[in-house]
């Protein structure tokens, strides 16, 4: 602009131009100026402002002197400031309304810590007897003599690795199933007699392979005064490493019933859970057993059973229960099909209904758990029976009729090996000893229908009767 809009002049032209990568070349042209040079300064000057050429250059004019100033007027006196007025007192604030307490919140209840069921450690090495001789061949004659003598396969037992692998028959439901964490812990109560040390070492060492640590007080061996020399040092050095395993061990024997009374005396664990000293526990047996316990105390439950064959040591078993325990005039025990009213209620309280507990009135009596101390309330077993046979009933009667109850738990396998026979004696009266326990049980429990079991039983004698009935001998029934 301060040359004028025509000093120069742009022309943009478009094109191709295969030297250059651009679409478009800008030439610049110098337009033709055709004023003097005074011509182009008089426009300049004009554009600037109008301003004229500055005057040549002369004498300087003498400067005029300065006139002296007036003097100032002067300043009228300031006013006095007026006084401040007092502030008037405020009023007195109004009381503050007093907060109302806020009510506390109610903490959230813990969740409740669900866990599924043990399934056993890392796979162990095999264990064996120390005394055994694996490389010696098979002696076939021995082997029948082990079962003639044992009533079960001990040479075979021998030289089965004592924690061995045991088989998971369970049903696939059971696997879904949760637990809450916090169960009581269980004394395993294991009596024995004269049994196979082989037999003994499998059932104790399964039990710790199959059953998580915390929940296992203690395995509680009690020995009903044995006479063989294996029980004594050969079974003490094999469970030497094992702080959970202790001895007990009788001074004179007393038959099953005494030594599952005694031994209860001497558990320390929330719970009692009995076991034969012939069986393997299976994954997952222990939790089923102990959650309803710690969820009521005077409930007790049994494990589903299953065959480990005398002969060959081979595992068999359903994955559910399809019975219940019964009982007839006899006061033997009987397995009876479940009720209509008890498979409604477990398809009503449970989402798996054919794996969930059974109610039953009875039970075999040889495998099962219950609190302590309910068992010491309830009055433990009944002292004056004999070896073996009918406590099952008399406890199952005194739970059930005393308020508790007793559930059948088909998520707990527990293999046992059913002996063709018994491989002891019934300590000389092997004949009455059964009839007269269950004769106990009846003249105790069955009251008004006390007469349905002498019809039963024509072979029970007055005299018979009367002795076994005698008031000191008789449990005491709890109110």
């Amino acid at each position: 602009k301060l040359f004028g809009e025509s000093n120069f002049k742009v022309d943009i032209q478009m094109g191709s131009d295969p030297h250059h990568d651009h679409q478009g070349i800008v030439e610049f042209k110098r337009a033709e100026d055709d004023h003097d040079e005074k011509k182009q300064q008089e426009d300049m000057l004009a554009r600037l402002g109008g301003l004229q050429p500055a005057k040549p250059v002369g004498l300087v004019e003498p400067v005029k002197p300065v006139e002296p100033l007036a003097p100032a007027a002067p300043i009228a006196p300031v006013a006095p400031v007026a006084p401040i007025a007092p502030v008037a007192p405020a009023a007195p604030a109004a009381p503050v309304a007093p907060v109302v307490p806020v009510a506390p919140v109610e903490p959230e209840a813990p969740v409740e810590e669900r866990v599924h069921a043990f399934t056993g450690p890392t796979k162990q090495p095999p264990m064996y007897l120390d005394f055994i001789d694996r490389n010696i061949p098979w002696n076939k004659d021995a082997e029948d003599d082990s079962k003639k003598k044992w009533k079960l396969n001990k040479y075979l037992s021998d030289r089965v690795p004592l924690n061995r692998d045991t088989h998971d028959g369970r049903h696939a439901t059971c696997s879904k199933r949760t637990y809450t964490k916090k169960m009581p812990s269980a004394s395993v109560v294991l009596v024995f007699y004269n049994e196979a040390l082989s037999v003994v070492l499998r059932t104790v060492f399964t039990v710790l392979k199959e059953s998580e640590d915390r929940l296992i007080h203690e395995i509680l061996l009690y020995d009903d005064c044995s006479t063989i020399d294996e029980l004594n040092a050969p079974l003490e050095r094999h469970i030497a490493a094992y702080p959970k395993i202790r001895i007990v061990r009788a001074k004179e024997r007393g038959g099953l019933v005494k030594a599952r009374l005694f031994a209860s005396r001497e558990a320390r664990g929330d719970v009692l859970l009995y076991l034969d000293a012939h069986c393997e526990p299976t994954p997952g047996w222990l939790e089923p057993l102990l959650e309803p316990i710690g969820l009521d105390r005077t409930t007790v439950t049994v494990p589903s059973l299953d065959a480990i064959d005398w002969e060959d040591l081979t595992y068999s078993g359903a994955d559910t229960i399809q019975c219940i325990g019964g009982v007839n005039w006899l006061m033997n025990m009987l397995w009876a099909s479940i009720p209509q009213r008890e498979e409604e209620r477990r398809k009503k309280d449970d989402p798996f209904p054919i794996t969930a507990n059974l109610r039953t009135p009875t039970m075999a009596g040889g495998l099962f758990a219950m609190d302590r101390l309910y068992f010491k309330e309830l009055g433990e077993y009944d002292e004056g029976m004999g070896v073996w046979g009918g406590e099952n009933m008399e406890l199952s009667f005194r739970i059930w009729m005393c308020g508790g109850s007793m559930l059948f738990v088909p998520c707990s396998k527990v293999g046992h090996i059913f002996r063709p026979a018994h491989p002891y004696d019934f300590m000389g009266n092997n004949g009455d000893v059964v009839s007269n326990n269950y004769i106990r049980a009846a003249r105790v429990w069955f009251d008004d229908e006390l007469d349905f079991f002498k019809v039963c039983s024509p072979g029970t004698t007055p005299m018979q009767e009367l002795r076994l009935v005698h008031q000191e001998y008789l449990p005491r029934a709890p109110s």
